[in-house]
């Protein structure tokens, strides 16, 4: 037999179902009936004594000569229900993945003139840059190296361009960061970021939803004056917290979000416990807008509270398990240090992992359902839902009803944070070995990438990056800006582009400016007549492990269910069993006949044993 041959791939339905051992199965319930119907016959035997033995009360006189017998039980019928279900399932698998945080697996098809996958790499190191594929030229712009990267990839990932996977990744170098001056407290310095503030008065506060109320009854919820609502039961929690995110949203004034069910057309899946959720593009771990915005308040009432949280990523179901595990610890790693940017301490994040497609299994394959491509940041340990409310026009008053902050059970406030005016105080950040000072600006932006008010955290966080990156050949320092934080690192840092193609026709690549191609995708090698796309003969790149996988699954399952429906009846003891008893008792214990006018109590007698 081959190596590659298994005999399950050969069996027959038949012999299947005779593998498995039915008629075994059948048997075992038909024994368990006769052992009961056993069970129930002793029984009746041993209650002979009790029906033999004379009573005083009775005037010396057994039950049994009064006329009653011992019952016995039988079962008339019985009806044996089985049903079995067998599953025989044979997968086989080729893949190959790029270690560390880029693994990754196609599955390609096979036949003459097919290609092995061949990977290039490109690094940008400052903008303007450029890259040329097979003539059409794309240039890296955006508002910082990141951003940029992030477009060229776009560009030249399939479906447009001609790569199957372009990953963009970055290791970065951590620069002196200093505010000037040193005692500001707007924005907030972290290492190697700073963190803008809204300048104005603002509130926060989280509402648990543990239950919802008993049937016909309801809760009043006030947020401020004249913003007060009573919120009847629903047929479960999850209703009833969607109900009282409704009478809050009706208010106007305020900010109000169930963390746990982003709404959307497609499936959401359930969250209990979410403080906040960040989703992602395809096959990105770059934070969008909104996430950031939603980021920054949890990371405003964790830093004032005293919970921690828990971070987990993942995937949506249309890559390998393998590959979507490295996705989902990227997607999670990028949120946690987006929240210690944010300023949240380190020992306020419990954990930081990586869920890959593990709770999306049961759904069908290959769904692009962007709820699954998510990180998730959850209270540790609860399971409750959470209503995320902040002011807008509207601040939160002092204690919010129904008060919960200082524990209780059901439903109420458990978290309300006032943040008062604080105005951006620093006047410039200082950066790099030299601390060159750089001005801070609240100026308005207005750009194709972006629009921001003016003296709005974006708009402060848009400009440093910009002026940052600007002077980069001065101060060695290049800046990112994810919403209204500002990341900083060596300008030496570059960014890399892997690229991956299982392409059968040539590309070529050109790169100009700040980027620059630090290996060339391999030529193409001649295919054979055997040649196997589906297993390709993979070239490791500089910097990183590529693998090739090939498995071959072989799975059986019998699962079984089985019941029995019996009917129980109560019959007379047999004759012949009564009539040997009672001939018995008359030849071995002669009866005392009652006499009512001697008080005297007759003489018990002794009882024999029962012979059945």
């Amino acid at each position: 037999m081959a190596d590659d041959e298994n005999p399950m791939e050969k069996l027959t339905p038949g012999q299947v179902l005779t593998d498995a051992s039915v008629s075994e199965f059948i048997k075992a319930m038909g024994l368990s009936i006769a052992e009961a119907q056993k069970a129930l016959d002793l029984n009746s035997i041993a209650q002979v004594g009790e029906y033999v033995e004379p009573r005083a009360g009775l005037g010396g006189q057994s039950l049994m000569q009064l006329g009653l017998s011992p019952p016995f039980y039988h079962y008339q019928h019985a009806d044996l229900t089985v049903s079995m279900q067998i599953m025989m399932k044979v997968g086989k698998t080729s893949a190959f993945g790029i270690g560390g945080k880029l693994d990754f697996g196609l599955t390609t098809g096979s036949g003459a003139g097919a290609a092995a996958a061949r990977t290039a790499q490109i690094k940008l190191k400052k903008l303007p840059a450029s890259v040329t594929m097979n003539g059409t030229q794309t240039d890296a712009t955006g508002a910082d190296l990141e951003a940029a990267a992030e477009a060229v990839a776009a560009a030249l990932r399939s479906p447009t361009g001609k790569f199957e996977r372009v990953f963009v990744s970055s290791v970065t170098t951590t620069p002196n960061v200093e505010l000037e001056p040193a005692t500001a407290r707007n924005p907030i310095k972290t290492p190697g970021a700073v963190a803008f503030l809204p300048a104005g008065a603002s509130s926060a506060g989280v509402i648990r939803i543990v239950e919802t109320p008993t049937t016909g009854q309801s809760e009043t919820f006030t947020l401020a004056t004249g913003k007060t609502a009573t919120v009847s039961s629903e047929a479960n929690r999850l209703l009833y917290a969607r109900r009282v995110l409704a009478a809050i949203t009706a208010f106007g004034g305020f900010n109000a979000r169930l963390a746990h069910d982003p709404g959307g057309d497609d499936k959401s899946p359930d969250t209990p416990g979410a403080l906040a959720i960040a989703l992602f593009d395809t096959d990105k771990s770059t934070i969008k807008p909104d996430a950031l915005s939603e980021l920054r308040l949890a990371a405003q009432l964790l830093i004032a509270g005293g919970q921690t949280v828990s971070i987990i990523g993942y995937g949506d179901t249309r890559a390998p398990d393998e590959y979507n595990k490295g996705l989902g610890q990227r997607r999670a790693d990028a949120v946690a240090k987006q929240l210690k940017a944010l300023g949240v301490d380190a020992t306020k994040i419990t954990s930081v992992t990586s869920g890959g497609e593990d709770r999306w299994k049961l759904t069908p394959p290959d769904v692009a359902n962007a709820q699954f491509r998510r990180v998730e940041v959850t209270l540790a340990g609860s399971q409750d839902l959470f209503i995320v409310v902040d002011s807008d026009t509207t601040q939160l008053q002092a204690t919010p009803l129904p008060d919960k902050t200082n524990a209780g059970a059901g439903n109420g406030f458990i978290v309300v944070k006032q943040f008062t005016a604080q105005a951006v105080d620093a006047t410039a950040v200082k950066v790099g070995v030299a601390l060159t000072s750089i001005a801070v600006s609240g100026a308005a932006v207005t750009s194709p990438d972006a629009n921001f008010a003016a003296n709005s955290p974006e708009a402060f966080a848009f400009n440093l990056a910009k002026t940052t990156n600007a002077g980069s050949d001065v101060n060695k320092v290049r800046a990112t800006r994810r919403g209204s934080v500002v990341v900083f690192a060596s300008a030496d840092d570059a960014v890399t582009l892997e690229l991956v193609s299982v392409s059968s026709t040539d590309i070529t690549l050109v790169a100009a400016g700040g980027a620059e191609v630090t290996k060339p995708l391999a030529a193409l090698a001649p295919a054979g007549p055997t040649a196997e796309k589906s297993k390709p003969n993979i070239t490791v790149a500089a910097g990183i492990a590529v693998d090739y996988r090939t498995s071959r699954q072989f799975e059986q399952s019998v699962n079984g269910n089985s019941s029995i429906t019996a009917r129980l009846v109560a019959v007379p003891a047999p004759v012949q069993f009564l009539d040997g008893i009672k001939k018995f008792l008359e030849t071995s214990t002669p009866t005392a006949p009652a006499t009512p006018a001697t008080p005297a109590t007759p003489a018990t007698p002794a009882t024999p044993a029962p012979t059945p």
